[in-house]
């Protein structure tokens, strides 16, 4: 546990979903923020030595580079201190200045703790905009539960500040004492923000003899002082914040800043690609015994897989977990970490991600289908090969494939050093078929848990054509302008689970506003009629939303011609900015989009002009669109193929000129003129 406060939490929290109950920790902080407590006396108070050092190192000019931020990190100071029988205690300080109103979401201290990271300390102090010093007293902190979606109960607390004074100009100081949980031997060290950090401090001190390895991700790295026999000492200074405010398809945050990690311990410590192998060895001893299943769960699983091929009976059993478990979180200690019994989690029929993965593989070593764990982040790029640690917030599982066996369905496919192959599959996602994998989860890395064979792996990226989405219509344009006929949409693939769950989840009424709302950005005025759908649950089959539509006034009069724009529907133009481009590019998944469009044009006009068609390829992406007049028919097809997930920034020109192509095509308009 990292006990930061306003920073992105739980560096070492693997499955406890971290950062969203932060997030709710610190939306409590600025409510309070916003009715800070006015009963503060004005007795003289001391500062610490440490926040008044800050201060007046708090830079007189900012650098032109920083000349836009919310606020300031003047200081970070973290020190870790390690006994003899691996317990480890936490000291953290921070010191921020508010520059805007903005700022204020970064000086909320907030300390998180549970029974296993017990909270010794925690101490704020502000200076206010007029130069007034304030010190919290312990009566007047908040203690709040920490939460998140689908969690059930978590014994994770948080005491949460409103300091006084925390206005731009004002200065707020916060220290943490905590021990940290026995069953971790890593610490890691976030020493990059949103916002710019002045000076960031981070020590370790361990008992006389022992060993640590650090790991550097997204910083070049820097050697320790040691400023004492085995306390080492790292310093850095004027790092840039990473604000993606307003930034278009940015990577998540977590994928950007640097952090560094210790690994530390009595014995020796691997290095390299070995110390996944340490973390991955370390999950399996933790997690296996949970998977070890009796008679009665061991026939429950046969009775559920049948009989059949490989495929036959693991997808019988995917099914099961995917429909027959549900997923909510029981955390306590450790618990966010080590799985329930599978027997438990089959008998109660429900589980957090560990607890599903793990009945999971339990069902399929009873039919004879291998399987283990695989620890992920529903964040791409948030975990980095190079840079081994406990990093993850999500548990999901790789299925050894027979050797020589072949199915068309299994797309996200790996091959583990050893040879194996392993389909990698999320059990905790209800509309993603075994075979396919999440379009958030493709292209980032994972960690095998698989004893000594235990490694980091690179998740797989499927094809785009393995995710398609179809829009077809049939409609009828009148004289007067009015636009009627039926529109299907089609989509089949990793990354139709979030079309299945709206219309799984939603009521008839909500997936209509939906739908309207979706439609006004085509139509200025309209009316949804007839709106059916098939195969919301079917996920071997494309789902399919079918509606009828009126649109009046939809073609535009122009003297004798009416304008009438051939895509009707949908559209695929994002609003990019032309602000130079810093950090890479990232898409949601990869996929093919196609629209097939028929439209009648009225008796007595004719097809006088139509867009051009266009053909563009940039290498990571494919457009073409063109238009025919046919008869008394308009007939617009296009196809877009997004090919890459991730782009250098060097790339964002051709990306806004594609997608300034798509914007005017999507525009456009044919003419029809009377006969």
């Amino acid at each position: 546990m990292n006990g930061r406060g306003p920073k992105a939490f739980a560096s070492n929290w693997f499955f406890h979903g971290g950062d969203s109950r932060v997030r709710a920790a610190l939306g409590v902080a600025a409510f309070l923020l916003g009715t800070a407590a006015a009963g503060h006396a004005a007795a003289p108070v001391q500062l610490p030595d440490w926040m008044t050092q800050a201060m007046s190192q708090a830079p007189a000019t900012l650098p032109v580079n920083w000349k836009d931020a919310k606020a300031l990190y003047l200081l970070e100071d973290t020190l870790i201190t390690v006994d003899t029988d691996g317990h480890a205690l936490q000291r953290y300080r921070a010191v921020v200045k508010i520059l805007r109103q903005q700022g204020r979401d970064d000086a909320q201290p907030a300390a998180i703790f549970s029974s296993d990271a017990k909270l010794k300390s925690f101490h704020v102090w502000s200076v206010g905009p007029d130069g007034h010093p304030y010190a919290m007293k312990d009566s007047e902190y908040t203690e709040v539960g920490v939460g998140g979606d689908s969690v059930l109960y978590a014994d994770d607390r948080a005491r949460v500040a409103s300091p006084p004074g925390a206005d731009p100009g004002g200065i707020v100081a916060w220290e943490i004492d905590e021990q940290l949980p026995a069953y971790f031997r890593e610490a890691t060290w976030s020493f990059q923000n949103e916002v710019p950090t002045v000076r960031s401090v981070y020590e370790i001190d361990l008992p006389a003899g022992w060993h640590d390895e650090a790991v550097w991700s997204r910083h070049a790295p820097v050697n320790p002082v040691e400023a004492a026999p085995d306390h080492f000492r790292w310093d850095l200074t004027n790092l840039d914040g990473i604000d993606l405010t307003d930034v278009p398809l940015a990577p998540a945050w977590p994928a950007l800043a640097g952090h560094m990690t210790v690994h530390y311990g009595a014995d020796p410590l691997p290095q390299g690609d070995a110390l996944w192998t340490r973390i991955g060895n370390w999950y399996t001893s933790l997690a296996a015994p949970r998977s070890e299943g009796g008679s009665d769960l061991a026939a429950a699983a046969r009775s559920v897989a049948g009989d059949g091929d490989f495929m036959a009976r693991l997808s019988r059993v995917a099914d099961f977990m995917q429909q027959q478990i549900r997923y909510v979180a029981i955390e306590i200690g450790i618990g966010g970490w080590q799985p329930h019994s599978a027997e438990d989690v089959f008998r109660s029929r429900y589980g957090d991600c560990k607890d599903k993965a793990t009945l999971m593989i339990a069902m399929l070593d009873a039919v004879g289908i291998r399987a283990t764990w695989v620890s992920v982040d529903h964040r791409r790029g948030r975990i980095d090969p190079k840079a081994p640690s406990l990093f993850g917030d999500h548990m999901i599982t790789a299925i050894e494939i027979p050797p020589g066996y072949e199915n068309p369905r299994l797309k996200a496919v790996v091959t583990a050093r050893n040879g194996r192959r392993y389909l990698i599959f999320d059990p905790t996602n209800a509309y993603v078929p075994v075979g396919d994998l999440p379009e958030n989860e493709q292209g980032g890395y994972g960690v095998l848990a698989a004893g000594e064979d235990s490694q980091v792996i690179q998740l797989p990226v499927l094809s785009p054509d393995a995710d398609m989405t179809e829009r077809t219509a049939k409609l009828e344009l009148d004289a007067n302008g009015t636009l009627k006929g039926n529109v299907t949409l089609t989509h089949e693939g990793a990354s139709s689970w979030r079309l299945r769950e709206s219309l799984a989840m939603e009521s008839a009424k909500e997936q209509r506003e939906a739908m309207e709302q979706s439609l006004q950005r085509d139509f200025s005025a309209f009316t949804l009629d007839q709106e059916t759908t098939a195969n919301v649950r079917q996920l071997d089959k494309p789902v399919t939303v079918e509606y009828q539509v009126t649109a009046p006034s939809y073609a535009k009069s122009a003297g004798g011609l009416l304008l009438v724009r051939p895509r009707v529907v949908g559209d695929l133009a994002r609003g990019l900015t032309d602000k130079p481009r810093t950090v890479p590019i990232s898409f949601d998944g990869l996929g093919v989009w196609r629209d097939d469009f028929d439209v009648t044009i009225p008796a007595g006009y004719t097809v006088d002009d139509v867009p051009d068609p266009v053909k563009l390829d940039v290498g990571f992406a494919t457009y073409t669109s063109e238009v025919k007049a046919e008869g008394d028919v308009l007939h617009y097809q296009s196809e877009y193929v997004l090919k890459k997930l991730r782009l250098d920034p060097g790339e964002y020109g051709e990306l806004r000129k594609l997608e300034a192509a798509i914007a005017t095509d999507e525009n456009s308009a044919a003419v029809l003129k009377k006969k």
